[in-house]
């Protein structure tokens, strides 16, 4: 395994530890008669919406995908599915937020909750499709002189930066 893979996991790991936790932040609240947190829910929400953007899918796209298009016939649909979905994810991240400036607004947690369970399963399968088929063919197709370079990359651009 290289340090871009254990990367790519770790970074994984973190975005769905978020994720989950603005999801149990979020029930907690639905299920109790206080006040709910949304400053909270609102910096969970960022880290959500700028991690990917900033340190993730960059790294993703610029060097794994560029080099595994190269190398594998058999990766490009799937990499190009891969690709709209993280623009894809940028429109969800959008309703997720309008949803939470509504419950800010006094509409309550029920649109930002069911926002944020189809952005979690969006996420979910995204991330298991990066992980599964994705890094499989890499580890198949891509040479050592590949993965030098994408290690190189994602090393400079850790999430440990943040």
């Amino acid at each position: 395994m290289t340090n871009a893979i254990d990367i790519i996991k770790d970074e994984h790991r973190s975005m769905g530890a978020v994720i989950k936790g603005l999801q149990a932040n979020v029930a907690a609240a639905r299920n109790s008669s206080a006040e709910p947190d949304l400053h909270l829910f609102g910096a969970m929400l960022d880290y959500i919406e700028a991690f990917p953007d900033r340190l993730h899918h960059p790294k993703e796209d610029e060097y794994l995908f560029r080099f595994l298009r190269m190398r594998s016939e058999a990766a490009v649909q799937v990499l190009d599915e891969l690709e709209a979905q993280h623009a894809r994810c940028a429109e969800l991240l959008g309703g997720l937020r309008a949803a939470l400036d509504a419950a800010r607004e006094g509409a309550g947690l029920a649109g930002f909750s069911r926002a944020l369970d189809a952005y979690a399963e969006f996420m979910w399968t995204h991330m298991g499709t990066e992980e599964e088929v994705v890094l499989p063919l890499a580890e198949a197709h891509l040479t050592a002189e590949d993965w030098a370079a994408i290690d190189a990359a994602f090393a400079a651009n850790r999430a440990g930066q943040w």
